[in-house]
């Protein structure tokens, strides 16, 4: 046992480790006798003389803080004091008796639910205290937990002096990715905190850990702990899941959101404790604000209260931005930037703001800038294309897809934004095929096969679309967008009633989904009920009254069963609302015809057709009044256009028809009643 004195009081009585990063000793101090402590001696980044009378002078402040949060709260341990000798400086700190958390961690002996509940519960309100002060642990694991043999709770040991003076914490498998990158966040200690509860829950050893880490979703970083055999109570694993989220920005801010999400689960605490939290709360908003202790600081003095300062607007902005508030958030964000305006990640996020804004020019401007600051950042790349997208610049957007895939190969959202991009330059086999690998990097990406569906579809591709379909309803059930996509493809396939189920699925799950009645309203029509078919129209208008589409589809109803007039008041309504509208124009002038009055039905078809010279039904409709008109020369030139127009568009049915009616009247033959039509061609469109 070595006799040496540390400081000339401190008797060692044990070397605890005696490693690079520096020594920690057990010791008495012989003027308090019976009291032991720990002895720790830390590593330093140089030994400049003046670089060390710096350190010293930089290094009392923050001994300072922590010694005022060891008396704070009595799950802290404490520093004692702090010296230096022969250029070194030595903490000293309380000595816990007890055991470390690796002790109670044990291989496949997980700890119960509400063992863990109350480990996070402890430790929560331990770091609330810590990040009040301006603190951050950085170096949360199993091994610095300790059960205190007096009481059984757990204190919280090694909380981090300096990072610029103190033993580097070397890289942990609870460190998220911020935190080996250099760009520690309060949350960093949030998320070592969720993995020290991931491994209790599974029974994972320190050595574990690293598989865990392993066990990733490939497209978005997350870890995937939970199996079959881990039976874990749903809203617990969901408030694990939100500490330990990759992206710290969507990852909890604070101790008090988790430890209040902890309480609603299990009521733990009482009246007493929540007016403690709250309180406690208030410290952390209001000393954050103040306190310009931080780890930069150390090695940049001068810039510490502008840095903080830049970092707390950043902070509000992403705050105010996960509440919905782009506006606040985007005033915070600039003020960030105007602190720091070589900030890359607020021009990202006040880009982000912009878009859900609807403000794509300056979303796009935001992300270029982003971009110039940060070449490698591949979410700047991914955000620009959905400006660029919005813009309608579509090459644009499958560049920046593209380079944002080339920065993260398995990025399934880029594929799928490229794939949207494709769709709209008709590039369907490259949309497709983006899809197709947005979906094997993220086999639960409901909207890539939503999309790959509807593409499908459009490509006479049914059965396999109708499976797309069928995937995003097996994994989410109550997405009425998959039940009235499907329900469009069981209606081209002519299956009637299958569609009508699926509308009617959608509209149960969606009551306000106005396309999904349209659809459905129009099926009970060409199924003879009335009824039903009128009601859904009906809806549709108590929900939006200015739907166009609505009044036409019911016009075309009444039409059907005679209601000529009816019909001539919804084609009116819909021309009020759009004085432009061909389908109006056109299929009043059907009404009009059946009724006698062909002048009007006359001046309907020609209105459409001056509106859109290529609207081929206008054409043939006209040619149907003239042909009653008995203005032969008029007649077949309407046919002749409407037959090319019916072609150059595929409508090959319909072409027939008007070739048919050319041939009649270039024969001067009297057309039979049943090949010739009564009345227009109705238009839906």
């Amino acid at each position: 046992m070595d006799s040496h004195f540390l400081d000339g009081h401190y008797q060692i009585l044990e070397i605890l480790n005696d490693g690079e990063k520096g020594k920690i000793y057990l010791v008495e101090d012989v003027n308090l006798p019976s009291s032991q402590f720990l002895v720790k001696q830390l590593s330093l980044p140089n030994s400049n003389p003046q670089a060390l009378t710096s350190l010293h002078r930089l290094f009392a402040n923050k001994a300072a803080t922590l010694e005022k949060l060891g008396q704070k709260h009595e799950q802290i341990q404490k520093l004692i004091a702090y010296f230096e000798e022969n250029e070194e400086f030595y903490i000293v700190q309380e000595f816990i008796p007890g055991n470390a958390l690796t002790d109670e961690i044990i291989q496949e002996q997980p700890l119960r639910e509400d063992e863990v509940i109350t480990l996070l519960s402890e430790i929560l309100e331990t770091l609330i205290v810590i990040h009040s002060y301006g603190v951050i642990h950085r170096d949360i694991k199993p091994a610095n937990i300790i059960r205190r043999e007096s009481d059984k709770k757990l204190v919280l040991v090694n909380v981090t002096v300096n990072e610029g003076i103190t033993n580097t914490v070397e890289s942990s498998e609870y460190m998220p990715i911020e935190q080996v990158n250099g760009n520690l966040k309060y949350n960093s200690d949030i998320y070592a905190l969720g993995i020290v509860a991931i491994a209790a829950l599974k029974g994972l050893p320190a050595k574990e850990i690293s598989n865990l880490q392993n066990q990733r979703n490939k497209l978005t970083g997350e870890i995937i702990w939970r199996d079959k055999n881990l039976k874990v109570n749903r809203k617990l694993a969901q408030i694990i899941n939100q500490m330990v989220r990759f992206d710290y920005r969507k990852r909890y801010q604070y101790a008090t959101d988790v430890l209040d999400d902890l309480k609603k689960i299990t009521n733990v605490g009482g009246e007493q404790q929540k007016q403690l939290q709250k309180k406690l709360l208030l410290v952390l908003i209001g000393i954050i604000v103040c306190i310009t202790l931080g780890v930069a600081a150390w090695q940049f003095r001068s810039a510490k209260p502008v840095r903080n300062t830049q970092q707390t607007f950043y902070q509000k902005g992403e705050n105010k931005y996960e509440e919905g508030n782009y506006e606040g958030a985007i005033e915070d964000f600039n003020q960030a930037i105007k602190l720091d305006p070589q900030n890359a990640l607020a021009y990202n996020r006040r880009g982000d703001a912009y878009y859900r804004l609807g403000d794509y020019e300056q979303a796009q401007a935001d992300s270029s800038q982003a971009i110039l600051l940060n070449p490698q950042d591949a979410n700047a790349y991914f955000d620009r294309g959905f400006a660029f997208s919005e813009l309608g610049k579509y090459k644009e957007a499958i560049a920046d897809y593209t380079q944002a895939i080339k920065l993260n190969s398995k990025d399934a959202y880029a594929y799928y934004g490229r794939g949207l991009a494709r769709t709209q330059l008709k590039d369907n086999k490259g949309a497709i095929e983006d899809f197709s690998k947005a979906i094997a990097f993220k086999p639960e990406y409901t909207e890539a096969y939503l999309q790959r569906g509807i593409l499908r579809r459009r490509l006479r591709q049914r059965v396999e679309a109708i499976q797309d379909f069928d995937k995003v309803i097996k994994i989410n059930p109550s997405d009425a967008k998959a039940y009235y996509q499907r329900g469009l493809t069981q209606s081209i396939n002519k299956q009637k009633y299958a569609a009508l189920k699926d509308y009617t699925d959608a509209i149960n799950i969606s009551p306000k989904y106005i396309e999904a009645y349209l659809n459905r309203g129009d099926i009970y029509s060409d199924l003879g009920n009335q009824v039903e078919a009128t009601e859904d129209y009906k809806t549709i208008l108590q929900i939006d009254p200015k739907f166009i589409a609505a009044y036409i589809h019911r016009g075309i109803h009444r039409f059907s069963f005679g209601d000529y007039k009816g019909a001539i008041e919804d084609y009116t309504a819909a021309l009020k609302l759009d004085t432009n509208n061909v389908a109006a124009y056109n299929n009043r002038g059907n009404a009009y015809l059946e009724l006698g009055n062909k002048k009007a039905a006359n001046q309907d078809y020609s209105r459409a057709i001056a509106i859109n010279a290529n609207n081929a039904l206008a054409y043939y409709n006209r040619g149907v009044i003239r042909t009653k008109q008995k203005n032969k020369p008029g007649a077949i030139a309407d046919f002749k256009k409407a037959a090319k127009l019916f072609q150059q568009q595929g409508e090959q049915d319909s072409y027939q028809d008007a070739r048919r009616e050319i041939a009649i009247l270039q024969n001067n033959s009297a057309p039979a009643p049943t090949t010739r039509p009564k009345s227009g061609k109705i238009e839906k469109n």
